[in-house]
């Protein structure tokens, strides 16, 4: 590991701030995040995200959050985009049927943006950009999701494909529902801040720096979880390197 994300790494503020986001190159860069209990959320669930999505990939897909294998195991997954949409989607699993949100805004323009997934059981299902509610499904809205086995994937689908093109920062985990004050102080006007102390009305469940809270272990980084639920990732990818670190954060 550089001296410079060494001090990168170890720095302390006297004030919150994002340093670090993990830059993915759109072939082989994840972080997997294991299936520890905690992430078996069944019930209500909230995923945020802050992503920065390269506008010259050329990608059809790009995967942001996912805990679904295409197949056997499904329980959610959130896209940046899709080869028929061009804006942020989510979809949640129950039993062998799906339910997606989608939002409005195309956010493959180099630029970062903040998305957020809400599932309220039997209520709803939200998606908000930048702190605005885009998409809202009310119908027939199931009052759990399934609880799959496949392992919670940042960067890619679960299956090993879509992986994203661009950089992501900041993402957590909630098992209950966060309201539209929450999301707006989650967004915060554009630049991350403390989720543990920001008065939200949960604290996350998980909470997956992107670099601050890394060490390099010589073949991957292992990222320490930051919420209650204990759930540290790695990055891993074949053939090296491994996604790296990237000084590129929201502002």
């Amino acid at each position: 590991m550089s001296n410079l994300y060494r001090s990168i790494l170890n720095a302390q503020g006297s004030s919150f701030a994002s340093t670090n986001s993990f830059e993915f190159d759109g072939i082989t860069d994840y972080i997997d995040c294991g299936n520890g209990a905690s992430l078996q959320i069944t019930g209500a669930l909230t995923i945020s995200v802050w992503v920065k999505m390269s506008s010259t990939s050329g990608q059809s897909q790009d995967c942001l959050i996912s805990k679904d294998n295409g197949s056997t195991q499904r329980s959610y997954t959130l896209w940046g985009k899709t080869s028929f949409s061009s804006s942020p989607i989510a979809y949640i699993w129950n039993g062998g049927a799906n339910y997606s949100v989608q939002a409005t805004t195309n956010i493959e323009d180099d630029n970062w943006h903040h998305v957020m997934l809400v599932y309220v059981p039997s209520t709803s299902l939200n998606i908000y950009i930048d702190g605005i509610l885009e998409g809202s499904n009310t119908t027939s809205i199931p009052s759990s999701i399934n609880n799959a086995s496949q392992n919670f994937n940042i960067g890619r689908f679960g299956n090993g494909t879509f992986t994203l093109d661009g950089n992501i920062d900041e993402v957590a985990v909630w098992d209950s529902e966060l309201s539209q004050s929450d999301v707006t102080a989650i967004y915060n006007g554009g630049a991350p801040d403390d989720l543990n102390n920001s008065g939200l009305s949960r604290a996350p469940l998980s909470w997956w720096r992107m670099g601050e809270a890394a060490t390099w272990t010589g073949r991957n980084w292992d990222l320490i979880d930051q919420g209650s639920g204990g759930n540290n990732g790695f990055s891993d990818t074949i053939p090296a390197p491994p996604a790296q670190p990237s000084t590129d954060v929201p502002t």
